[in-house]
């Protein structure tokens, strides 16, 4: 069986037999926790461990050199097995027990990578994340106001105002609000790593952004602007909110763009952002 192994530069070399990659680790030319990947196969895993599954035993040190992504040093697990992803970057480094296609799983990788916006992102791990901070953003929104308005249907049966069910609804929006904007950066990141992973730059959601908070400026100087006028509504008015309108309406244009290309399947193999996960040999 060949297998392809990656270099320093990240760049996937061979296939060659599996003995050959051993006759290279023994003799320093490769370490023997280089990655590798057999031919058809997508899933990376280290030389060791790859060997001592055929039976032969190779030397190891208590780390696995530096992770393709980030060149971070991968630190062995006890039992001298390479770990399931980066503890720097995230970057998954063997499928175990399935977690690659765990929803769950792909959610708390984005998650890890907090405001990380180089590097690439598959079509599970975007939409994973998507889905969960959503659901963690607004079930317990909902569930606090069902409370609430339980409270306040017993309150108003008694005659009673309940002021305990108006408290309950004003601190669940104040906690809807604050896991908002904790899951409003990784949004961002992961959005970004998502178009590199298509091979777009992810310079389109920066652009996103800044249509949005310049247009969010052109409205408000148009309003104070309006206000300031004894005529109505001035000319300064009518062009600051002119071009706002223009702004929106190219972020919504850039925002449909982005949203569809979110649902490509990873480029093949390594581009200018780096390594594919999905597709490491392309």
């Amino acid at each position: 069986m060949n297998y392809y192994y990656l270099t320093q530069e990240k760049k996937p070399l061979g296939p060659l037999p599996l003995e050959e990659l051993c006759r290279m680790a023994e003799s320093g030319s490769i370490s023997p926790f280089v990655l590798v990947a057999k031919e058809g196969d997508a899933a990376w895993r280290t030389l060791k461990v790859v060997a001592m599954e055929q039976g032969i035993e190779l030397s190891a040190g208590d780390t696995a050199g530096a992770c393709p992504t980030c060149e971070h040093p991968i630190i062995l697990l006890p039992d001298g097995t390479l770990p399931l992803s980066c503890s720097h970057c995230g970057r998954a480094f063997r499928p175990v027990e399935g977690r690659e296609n765990n929803l769950w799983y792909n959610f708390t990788l984005a998650l890890r990578q907090y405001a990380k916006f180089s590097g690439r992102a598959t079509r599970q791990e975007y939409w994973s994340y998507v889905l969960f901070s959503v659901l963690l953003s607004f079930v317990p929104l909902f569930a606090i106001i069902m409370v609430a308005a339980l409270i306040a249907g017993i309150a108003s049966a008694q005659g009673e105002e309940s002021v305990a069910a108006m408290v309950i609804i004003g601190m669940a929006y104040i906690v809807n609000y604050g896991l908002s904007l904790f899951f409003l950066l990784p949004s961002y990141a992961v959005w970004v790593r998502r178009l590199h992973d298509v091979g777009w730059s992810g310079k389109w959601v920066l652009g996103f952004i800044l249509s949005i908070v310049v247009a969010l400026m052109c409205f408000l100087g148009g309003a104070v602007a309006g206000g300031a006028s004894d005529e109505g509504v001035s000319a300064v008015t009518i062009i600051l909110w002119s071009v706002a309108g223009c702004l929106y309406i190219s972020a919504i244009v850039v925002a449909i763009i982005t949203c569809v290309l979110t649902f490509f399947d990873s480029q093949r193999g390594p581009n200018k952002y780096g390594p594919s996960r999905k597709y490491p040999l392309g």
